[in-house]
């Protein structure tokens, strides 16, 4: 005689809700892309004839790996960001230019980078970020 359950219950999960929760996430994902908004505006240069007739451009500053900070890539001589800031205001009030360039290495920190953008912001100059390979 056979006196077992013969009702066994099944330990099988139900994958239903878990559709419906990825659903309703994507969904929650889609209209918060759409209502963000961009804070950190990004001024990009220009392909125009108008700066390409300018000869003396903006004024350039480069980061080195070894994060330092150059002026001429030809000239092997590198600052430190307190001797950097005199220079640079320097060479911003003679060429009358608003416009800054900054060329950093792959390799550089992005701390020494984010300084020098601050520094520009700061002084109301409009930063160019370019990067050196």
């Amino acid at each position: 005689m056979d006196l077992g359950r013969r009702n066994k219950v099944k330990l099988e999960g139900g994958m239903s809700s878990m559709t419906d929760l990825i659903f309703l996430m994507l969904i929650f994902f889609i209209i918060m892309s759409t209502m963000a908004k961009n804070t950190l505006p990004v001024d990009l240069p220009s392909n125009s004839s108008a700066n390409k007739d300018n000869a003396d451009g903006p004024v350039e500053i480069g980061i080195t790996e070894n994060n330092t900070y150059f002026f001429d890539p030809n000239n092997p001589e590198n600052y430190t960001f307190e001797e950097v800031i005199g220079v640079l205001e320097q060479k911003m009030a003679e060429s009358g230019q608003e416009n800054l360039k900054i060329s950093g290495d792959k390799a550089a920190n992005y701390e020494t980078i984010f300084n020098i953008i601050a520094l520009a912001k700061q002084k109301e100059w409009k930063p160019v970020l370019t990067y050196s390979k």
